[in-house]
């Protein structure tokens, strides 16, 4: 006789238990642009960010981020309130997202990096996907610096692009082919790595696969930083100073990095911020410790699934939305995660 997994039992019932109380759910997105190659999932080409916006004109459902805080008049039996933000502060919010936002009067949420505001270079990330999943050909061996270890890795299945690499998504699908496997073992040593060391693999990394070490600045500036801040639809956010993996950090810099990062986006805005963001959706005792202390009305995680009214507001999950057209997105809306319900 087979002996059911008590913890298996539990998320279950807590499953059932948290669909018919009262939710909404809080969308999350990173950059509105076509690209090739895409690991995590994080970009919506603009055709399909306008339709999923239209379907939230169209279900007259869309709300601030403000809706979820305490009292939260977000919540409903039909889950029928969704909010829409965006983390890091990409440029291409202002210049793609933002009209579209417009045109069908979508309010939105933007966290922004303390210290990626005027920021001339891509983060790590954005240099690793172009150094390991965009060229058609690798060498077959990399040496670089991680931090105070220098690592060597042998890329053995020839370094040719393999059929699908491109659109390989790092989260979901268990790598397969050496480029994969050297894109995850490289991305999880750097994301414990400071900032500088962060920099130097980048610029490494560019380096050994002959991508151009520089490109056009894909970050916010002040100026459009300026325009999303006074702008009647856009809530700003914090997303810490660095944007580095809070859990494994001390319990004293993870503090910092919340505390100086929110410091930074209120003096940039000129007023109160009333919500963040944590990096990478990591998070623990200690950062949401950490974010209280700021008396922040609200603080939202990665955690995918609809938010509901005994959620705790330091702790909103939210769900990552896919690059996929209008009909796909309101059923998967619906159909996954019972919002936009009539």
């Amino acid at each position: 006789m087979a002996i059911p997994d008590v913890r298996l039992v539990r998320s279950g019932i807590r499953r059932r238990v948290r669909a018919y109380r009262p939710r909404g759910g809080i969308l999350m997105y990173h950059r509105v642009i076509d690209t090739a190659v895409d690991p995590w999932g994080v970009c919506v080409s603009p055709e399909k960010f306008g339709e999923q916006m239209q379907v939230l004109a169209e279900s007259r459902g869309a709300v601030g981020i403000d809706g979820f805080a305490g009292g939260g008049r977000a919540y409903r039996t039909s889950g029928r309130r969704l909010a829409v933000t965006f983390d890091d502060g990409y440029a291409d919010n202002v210049a793609v997202a933002l009209p579209i936002l417009e045109r069908h009067e979508i309010p939105a949420t933007v966290f922004v990096i303390g210290n990626a505001v005027g920021r001339t270079r891509e983060f790590w990330w954005d240099a690793l996907d172009r150094a390991v999943l965009a060229p058609a050909v690798l060498p077959g061996e990399l040496e670089i610096n991680l931090g105070a270890d220098r690592r060597r890795f042998t890329i053995g299945d020839g370094s040719d692009m393999r059929a699908g690499d491109g659109r390989w998504r790092a989260d979901i699908d268990q790598p397969v082919t050496d480029r994969q496997r050297l894109f995850f073992e490289l991305w999880n040593a750097i994301v414990v790595l400071d900032p500088d060391e962060q920099n130097q693999a980048a610029d490494e990394l560019l380096a050994w696969s002959g991508q151009p070490g520089s490109v056009p600045p894909i970050m916010i500036d002040g100026d459009e930083f300026a325009a999303l801040a006074g702008h009647p639809l856009i809530t700003i956010g914090s997303h810490t100073l660095d944007h580095l993996s809070l859990t494994d950090l001390s319990p004293q810099r993870q503090r910092a990095q919340i505390h100086d990062g929110h410091r930074r986006i209120e003096e940039l805005a000129g007023r109160r911020v009333t919500c963040m963001s944590f990096p990478f959706g990591r998070f623990d005792d200690s950062s949401v410790g950490a974010v209280r202390e700021l008396g922040v009305d609200m603080a939202c995680t990665s955690v995918p699934e609809a938010a509901t009214a005994t959620d705790d507001r330091h702790r909103l999950p939210r769900l990552q939305a896919l690059d996929i057209g209008g009909d796909e997105f309101a059923r998967w809306l619906r159909d996954d995660h019972r919002l936009l319900r009539t």
